[in-house]
């Protein structure tokens, strides 16, 4: 998916996944903030000097990509535990709850921490 970047509220560009993308701004101040659907950043505050160099990244929601697998297979081995030996099992059913819970958050309260822009040095 592509991100959205917003400064001072009106979207600039898009960037996709791993592409680097350069930019002349303006001496000043801003507030950037990168979007993906209805998830997004926090505002980052820059303020811009003449000739400044300033390098940004945008990283998405930690452990993505391990922790969905890890939903559906934990999943998959306490239906077949509960139905096969007929053994409800606590320790499952609350890591359920936790990758689950953890993903919820995400999309819901926490959508505004999905992405995060991190200034680089």
């Amino acid at each position: 998916k592509n991100f959205e970047l917003y400064l001072n509220g009106q979207k600039f560009t898009e960037i996709r996944h791993d592409e680097v993308l350069s930019f002349e701004i303006p001496e000043g101040k801003y507030r950037l903030q990168a979007k993906m659907d209805w998830c997004g950043s926090q505002p980052l505050d820059l303020e811009f000097k003449e000739g400044e160099l300033r390098k940004i990244e945008i990283t998405g929601f930690i452990f993505s990509k391990q922790l969905f697998p890890a939903a559906v297979i934990t999943l998959i081995i306490y239906m077949a535990v509960y139905f096969h030996f007929d053994i409800n099992s606590l320790f499952l059913a609350s890591l359920l709850m936790f990758f689950f819970g953890y993903l919820i958050y995400f999309m819901t309260f926490g959508r505004n921490n999905y992405l995060r822009l991190i200034e680089r040095a």
